[in-house]
């Protein structure tokens, strides 16, 4: 028996398309790609993660009608631009896929071609100890994190809190809007360096507060499995 053809029936935002990569729009609450954790996930969490759920990886191949290569990761919550690479570019002797990831791994605020730009909603308004992160624009976090390993590796993060406010007697959420960019790409570096700002992501359940995350769920209408992290821009050379 022929086996039966995958078909993706939703739609796939694609935002940019070159010769050698396509950028889409990865939308929250889906994976990137199937691996052992997210199956581990799949089984514990059936009521929320279905078997159904179909990964970026597997959308774009069908979108674009051709078998493409992940360049890059975003968290499942996250969402935003996700790079992919044509695997017809890495044949005779090709290495777009490689040079890609070399360039995304070498991001930098300061001295790269390379930038990813991400947008967070956090809890907080920008206060902390004095300090007014609003008024200060760009500035640098630098303090090690523990990997998927638990060794610790250097992490250096920039971020820019571009408005915040207070809770207005209850009546608004007291949160920030804070602009991202990262130097070396660790294992939840943004979630863990805003957390350590004592200004954590919305919806990051890890990392952030759970009280804070069911009240956005139930007054601000979050949606679970979200994260209000969005990689807004990617920057790569020509």
């Amino acid at each position: 028996n022929e086996e039966t053809p995958f078909i993706f029936n939703a739609t796939v935002s694609i935002l940019d398309r070159g010769d050698n990569h396509v950028v889409v729009s990865k939308p929250s609450a889906v994976i990137c790609h199937r691996s052992d954790w997210t199956g581990r996930r799949n089984r514990k969490k059936e009521s929320i993660i279905t078997s159904e759920e179909v990964p970026m990886l597997q959308r774009v191949r069908e979108a674009v009608g051709e078998k493409v290569n992940l360049v890059h990761r975003l968290d499942r919550g996250a969402s935003g631009c996700l790079l992919f690479s044509f695997a017809k570019s890495d044949k005779d002797g090709g290495n777009a896929t490689a040079i890609m990831q070399e360039c995304m791994t070498n991001d930098s605020s300061s001295t790269s071609d390379t930038h990813k730009t991400y947008i967070a909603i956090v809890r907080g308004e920008g206060l902390l100890k004095g300090r007014d992160f609003r008024q200060e624009g760009w500035f640098e976090v630098d303090r090690p994190i523990k990997d998927e390993s638990g060794n610790l590796k250097n992490a250096t993060s920039y971020f820019r809190f571009i408005a915040g406010q207070d809770d207005g007697n209850g009546t608004r959420p007291r949160a920030s809007l804070v602009l991202a960019r990262i130097k070396t790409g660790r294992w939840h570096q943004i979630r863990k360096h805003l957390n350590g700002l004592s200004h954590p992501i919305i919806g990051d359940s890890t990392h952030g507060i759970s009280k804070t995350n069911r009240e956005w769920i139930e007054k601000w209408d979050l949606k679970r499995e979200r994260i209000c992290l969005h990689l807004l821009k990617l920057e790569l050379p020509p």
